[in-house]
């Protein structure tokens, strides 16, 4: 037996919500993360910039992280003092300072809340046909690059 195609606005109406239930899921579960790892749940996606696009200046920090220079500093601060970054002079420029972070002491404080969640995502993909896994992959890059324009557009207004 076939299920009836729901109407197109229907559908995108569905997924619309799910995206809404999704996204609040995703945050609370970084918040979980993070109280479990002892930060804050932004403190916790600040270190995620760092190990996915490497050291870099306060104000590269500031700029990926959406926040003025000043905030930034506080969220150094309280990095550096979970013993999570460290101010270093950049090599290629004495006079700059970089944000660097530690990646070791990183995965052991933050890697263990993950642990559970990858088992349980090797299982879920399981459930889905390559083919479905590459559309799903090509709407979450579709949804982060529509995403990052609204941040763009947001930010310039």
């Amino acid at each position: 037996m076939s299920k009836k195609m729901l109407p197109r606005g229907r559908i995108i109406a569905e997924i619309n919500g799910l995206g809404r239930e999704m996204s609040t899921a995703t945050v609370v579960f970084h918040q979980a993360v993070a109280e479990k790892a002892g930060l804050s749940g932004t403190d916790h996606k600040y270190v995620d910039l760092l190990f996915r696009h490497g050291s870099m200046t306060a104000g590269e920090l500031a700029e990926h992280a959406g926040l003025t220079t000043g905030a930034v500093t506080g969220v150094i601060d309280r990095l550096e003092k979970a013993g999570l970054v460290r101010r270093e002079r950049d090599p290629a420029d004495r006079r700059k300072v970089v944000v660097a972070l530690d990646e070791e002491a990183a995965r052991e404080r933050i890697s263990p809340a993950f642990q559970h969640m990858q088992q349980g995502l090797g299982q879920l993909y399981e459930g889905f046909s390559d083919q479905e896994l590459g559309v799903v992959k090509r709407y979450l890059e579709s949804t982060i690059a529509f995403y990052e324009g609204q941040i763009k557009h947001l930010r310039e207004e």
